[in-house]
């Protein structure tokens, strides 16, 4: 089939989630596509555990905010209109920084980690950070995580180290 989709946050069809602290809103892709688009809303202080996907390219342009960015021994600070690339089997995290929420659009070769977002998260009632987040016990993230090619190896990135990439980046 040849057909372009067109897709808006406000479109009927398109799927949001609430997936712990952010909201994530899936954007349609033209049928047969494998390509995975997200857009995530994350609060400030948002930070995942360091974590690993091993068939999985991260990818992601932010579209407001600033975070500093882990990917192995690199830290970086980045903020609106930096494309973020970090490969895959290279342990990488991030830690949302500053008074604001920062925007994020995904966009990923395979269906992987949008399958772990269906799966933990519940379907958003509104287009905003839920209020009150649900965050599993680490135990029962890595078990969910596992088959779907995330994998849970440490702590998130902590204000300090985060305060400490700022400083030097300044």
């Amino acid at each position: 089939m040849m057909t372009a989709v067109v897709d808006s946050p406000q479109n009927e069809q398109t799927q949001a989630w609430w997936f712990l602290d952010t909201l994530v809103v899936e954007h349609r892709c033209a049928p047969g596509m494998g390509t995975v688009v997200l857009e995530m809303t994350l609060p400030a202080g948002s930070a995942p555990p360091l974590h690993v996907h091993d068939d999985l390219d991260d990818t992601w342009y932010i579209l407001e905010g600033q975070m500093i960015v882990r990917c192995g021994d690199q830290q970086l600070a980045v903020g609106a209109g930096h494309w973020v690339s970090m490969p895959r089997g290279v342990p990488h995290t991030f830690r949302v920084i500053g008074e604001r929420q920062a925007r994020i659009l995904l966009v990923h070769e395979n269906a992987s980690f949008r399958d772990l977002i269906r799966d933990v998260g519940t379907p958003a009632a509104e287009r905003v950070v839920p209020s009150n987040p649900i965050f599993p016990p680490m135990e029962e993230v890595a078990r969910i995580a596992a088959p779907h090619d995330l994998r849970p190896i440490g702590p998130p990135l902590s204000v300090e180290a985060a305060d400490l990439v700022l400083a030097a980046a300044r």
